[in-house]
């Protein structure tokens, strides 16, 4: 027998003889288990004595690796948590589920970076094409607020991408993996006009809480658009802010002040077609960006279009996961219509006050990224940190909703905050 061949044979025979006397069985396939207990321990081996690493929580969804029975004859599962750290969990509160279970995105930039952790400074690991499909179990906010996503990449090997070049296809269960449980008690404070307010989700998904903090019970989830009856305001133990909803009928629950802001009792978030759009317009932010028949990650795909054209808008619509979609005049003879967090509108929306040069932007949090365009997607020109003051010249809000401030972030150079990591200051 040939020499490398019965390497090869000795080898599979020491793999399997590995996994039969550990009682380890590994899947080819990627799949995924979710806690159904709570709270539910997570230990450094198979079984009770296995020493306590952390807690899941009902609803979260973790990679599977391998199953193993305990003395007890016990299946436990071993799983890859957030922080890329590996445990086991008891099947007696948890349960393997399928690739239809979890989130499936697309790949909506060319050569975009796939990375180790949920950060523009994490390692790159790889690169993928536009188009390229994933499936995807959780999702976090960084520093900034920047949405990313957890996703299989492959058979061994979880990473992120950024959801700004995502295009979302099914929607994964919302889960709070890797947020550590509290208990948060603090006053609760209730307006005398409560009822003429309205708090509106700003991102998606957001969890609805039965208490004012991270560490309350989930009671559901909620997405960007919807509009709740505002019943009180609460801050927990770490200061943060949370609005108490009337979410059903019969149930209220909480959700946090940054995912969410109050409106006015009569605002109007239906979809429309804008009256003067002849004179709006819309700037790609990014390459490139597909172009569909209708306003649907599902629409018949015309085309694509690239970072710098300029489009006339001829009207907005939310799809059925409330994402803001704008159709534009593609070509002299065909309309189509692409996702708002792929451009900014170019239009006279961005507010210039007349006594800018008198105030102040002071950065409330660090680091914050500055941009060219009002928008998450915008241009990256440099980073400040928290203390830091700069003239303020203009604000904007983008598609989503969110206040952006105009600074002069150098002598030559104006650029883009968002808002809630600044505060405007008379001096």
């Amino acid at each position: 027998m040939n020499k490398h061949l019965k390497q090869f044979v000795a080898a599979a025979l020491v793999g399997l003889s590995f996994c039969g006397m550990t009682g380890i069985s590994v899947f080819a396939s990627p799949k995924y288990v979710r806690i159904i207990g709570e709270p539910v321990a997570v230990r450094e081996s198979a079984g009770t004595s296995g020493k306590f690493i952390k807690k899941l929580h009902s609803g979260n969804q973790v990679v599977y690796l391998a199953k193993k029975d305990d003395a007890s004859g016990v299946i436990w599962y071993k799983v890859e948590l957030e922080d890329g750290k590996t445990g086991w969990v008891t099947s007696a509160y948890s349960e393997t589920i399928e690739k239809s279970s979890v989130g499936r995105l697309e790949v909506a930039a060319n050569l975009m970076n796939v990375r180790a952790g949920a950060s523009l400074t994490s390692k790159s690991i790889a690169t993928v094409r536009i188009g390229r499909q994933f499936d995807y179990f959780s999702s976090k906010q960084d520093s900034e607020g920047q949405t990313w996503y957890k996703i299989q990449y492959d058979a061994e090997q979880t990473a992120w991408l950024l959801g700004t070049y995502c295009e979302i296809i099914r929607q994964a269960s919302p889960d709070d993996s890797g947020k550590d449980k509290k208990t948060d008690k603090t006053d609760t404070k209730t307006t005398k006009d409560s009822g003429k307010k309205q708090v509106e989700i700003t991102e998606s998904p957001v969890n609805v809480r039965s208490a004012a903090g991270t560490g309350s019970q989930k009671i559901g989830s909620t997405s960007q658009g919807k509009k709740y009856t505002y019943l009180a305001e609460q801050k927990d133990s770490n200061g943060t802010t949370w609005y108490k909803i009337q979410y059903t009928s019969d149930k209220t629950g909480w959700v946090i002040s940054s995912l969410s802001r109050i409106v006015p009792a009569d605002a109007k978030t239906d979809t429309k077609t804008d009256k003067k759009t002849d004179k709006k317009q819309i700037e790609i932010t990014t390459s490139p960006v597909n172009v569909r028949a209708s306003a649907s990650l599902s629409g018949k795909k015309l085309g694509t279009t690239s970072k710098g054209k300029t489009f006339t808008i001829l009207a907005t619509k939310k799809d059925s996961g409330d994402k803001v979609w704008y159709q534009i005049q593609y070509t002299s003879k065909t309309k189509g219509w692409v996702m708002g967090k792929f451009c900014s509108k170019t239009d006279s929306d961005t507010k210039t006050d007349s006594k800018s040069t008198a105030k102040k932007v002071e950065i409330v949090e660090s680091p914050v990224n500055v941009r060219n365009a009002a928008s998450m997607s915008g241009k990256k020109i440099g980073t400040t940190s928290k203390g830091k003051k700069y003239t303020y010249l203009a604000s904007k809000k983008d598609e989503d909703g969110n206040t952006w401030y105009q600074i002069q972030f150098t002598s030559k150079t104006k650029g883009w905050i968002l808002g809630r990591l600044g505060k405007l200051t008379a001096k």
